[in-house]
């Protein structure tokens, strides 16, 4: 009895340590159930707590940023900013889509670019255009996007819109700034040329009135000879003598020469024509040059523009230099600034003739001044070489030249503005080119390139 008393309460005691064991079990897993569930519910807070750090900061920045869906275009997210810069509430949001902005371009253009950005999702779109806001105001916006897919959800746009309005009117007053900046030069150009072009009008000037004062003397003579022809007519008509009118007629034409007089006359209203022509062309060339021109690009031929410039620089630099031109036959016209492209081409060649004195200032006796300028067309540009046999340019300073204000001229003989004008019109206005390759002592090589497509 007492032997099965003890096997029960061994039994017992191993039932008992059973349930012990599976007791401390069970407490250990609710344990660590709760302590898995207090981290995921932790992990929960803060992904929550740094969705609204995020929201709170897209609320601050000073752009639209839109979530939408990729097959609806409806809007899934907007930050504050959005709100208040399209006029809506958020309900009337997220009850539209990204194409009820009334952009400037169709549904099926956006429809096809936000499906290219689906196939290629590293790729984003960056366009200028315009939206509608709630009141009808059209603004014009920056809009940046792209398609985003986070793993473990669906895929979304995200979007950027910058309204660019400041922008725009800063670019703008920049450009009116530039516009005003390049005529001022050009007036200071046709200034300082203002005694050559005056020099260039005045021999013409002079020679056609030498011209008109002899034809104004031809012209007496000849009614004197007229007038005796008339006489003798008349002495002819009423059957009187005519001996005293023919001897009073061949004296006439003795003594103001006819034979002379038939000769000069033709030529001399052929020079007074010629003189004419020269200050005609010269006072259209200026009148071309001096125009502040259109705010438009306009087809133009770069060879006349190159001509009409020597013209205006021309007294300037014939006593210096002779010119080579080797103009491009055939080159097409090309969209373009042409008083912009006359400044740039007049700054070369005054530049290339102050070269050129420089050098003879130094060695009177060297070689003649030489500027070749040279046009041709390569594929889909326009190549304007300016070569001169001037000092050259030391390597010192040669990637200085078109700084703003740099000048190694004396003061009151340059501002510094010239190349740099000249690199802003070139590639800023006209998407070209301008390089420079110089020889201290040999000479300085000018290369403009000017693209249709600009």
């Amino acid at each position: 009895m007492i032997e099965h008393a003890q096997q029960e309460n061994d039994l017992l005691r191993k039932e008992i340590r059973v349930l012990h064991e599976a007791a401390e079990l069970t407490a250990n897993l609710v344990i660590e159930q709760f302590e898995q569930t207090e981290r995921e519910k932790l992990r929960v807070q803060e992904g929550a707590a740094r969705l609204e750090g995020f929201k709170r900061t897209l609320d601050q920045i000073s752009d639209c940023v839109f979530m939408f869906d990729p097959e609806t275009l409806r809007f899934t997210y907007f930050n504050y900013v959005a709100l208040e810069h399209t006029g809506y509430s958020e309900e009337e949001l997220y009850a539209m889509s990204f194409a009820d902005f009334g952009l400037s371009f169709t549904q099926e253009k956006l429809t096809a670019a936000l499906e290219n950005l689906i196939v290629n999702p590293l790729e984003s779109m960056l366009l200028e255009t315009t939206v509608k806001r709630k009141n009808d105001i059209v603004v014009p916006v920056e809009i940046f996007v792209q398609y985003i897919s986070p793993r473990g959800t669906k895929g979304r746009f995200f979007s950027i819109v910058r309204n660019i309005s400041e922008r725009l009117l800063a670019e703008k007053e920049k450009e009116r700034m530039q516009a005003k900046m390049l005529h001022t030069q050009k007036m200071e150009s046709v200034g300082e040329l203002a005694a050559g072009i005056a020099h260039e009008i005045n021999s013409p000037i002079q020679f056609i009135g030498a011209n008109l004062s002899f034809m104004d003397e031809a012209f007496m003579d000849l009614c004197n000879l007229i007038e005796q022809c008339r006489e003798l007519v008349e002495a002819v008509q009423q059957d009187k003598s005519t001996e005293r009118h023919i001897e009073s007629i061949n004296t006439c034409m003795e003594d103001i020469d006819l034979p002379y007089l038939l000769e000069e006359i033709p030529q001399a209203i052929h020079q007074a024509d010629e003189g004419v022509q020269r200050v005609s062309k010269l006072v259209k060339a200026m009148k071309e040059f001096s125009h502040p021109g259109s705010k438009e690009k306009q087809l133009a031929d770069i060879n006349t523009i190159i001509q009409t410039t020597i013209q205006i620089a021309h007294n300037e630099l014939k006593y210096c230099t002779d010119i080579d031109l080797d103009l491009a036959e055939n080159l097409p016209r090309i969209l373009c600034h042409s008083n912009d492209i006359g400044q740039v081409i007049l700054n070369l060649l005054l530049n290339a003739a102050d070269s050129i004195k420089e050098r003879l200032e130094i060695a009177p006796n060297s070689p003649k001044g030489l500027i070749g300028i040279k046009t041709l067309q390569a594929e889909s540009q326009i190549t304007i070489q300016i070569t001169d046999n001037g000092s050259g340019i030391p390597d010192e300073i040669i990637n200085r030249i078109f700084d703003p204000f740099f000048t190694t001229k004396e003061v009151g003989k340059g501002t510094g503005q010239g190349l740099a004008i000249t690199r802003d019109v070139i590639r800023n206005k006209h998407g070209g080119e301008i390089q420079v390759e110089s020889e201290q002592g040999a000479g300085t090589v000018f290369t403009v390139i000017l693209p249709f497509d600009r």
